[in-house]
């Protein structure tokens, strides 16, 4: 199993903690503008950043699972990946049935978080070109 983080991975991790912050912040201004929801606010800030946070593991989940299939047979390769990719709708639903029962925060907001794996993937040549400027 690997040690390093790919470089790759890790721009996309940013790229998914930079959206969720951008989205945190989107949140602050309108409870700040709107006092009468003033009141949501940490049930949107705790939902998004566990679907921020979820989001994060599956991108991880995701790049082992494309790097062990690499190594397989296309067959194999094939059934591998639809089990990795059942396993991580599996996660998003158990952990989506978790922040509604357990009322940690809101469901929605969680789903805009996960949704930030997706920002993240959109945001990565950006975050490269950013990390490689900075000289990492």
């Amino acid at each position: 199993m690997k040690r390093k983080i790919n470089d790759t991975l890790l721009e996309l991790i940013c790229g998914i903690l930079a959206s969720g912050a951008v989205i945190e912040i989107i949140d602050l201004v309108i409870t700040g503008v709107y006092p009468q929801f003033s009141g949501l606010r940490f049930l949107f800030a705790t939902g998004l950043w566990i679907g921020i946070a979820v989001a994060v593991v599956l991108a991880a989940h995701m790049y082992r699972s494309i790097d062990r299939a690499l190594d397989m047979q296309p067959k194999d390769a094939e059934g591998y990946m639809r089990r990795a990719y059942l396993l991580r709708t599996v996660i998003i639903l158990l952990a989506a049935a978790a922040v509604h029962y357990l009322k940690f925060g809101y469901v929605m907001a969680y789903f805009v978080g996960v949704l930030c794996l997706k920002f993240g993937a959109f945001l990565q040549p950006l975050v490269h070109k950013f990390l490689e400027r900075s000289g990492k």
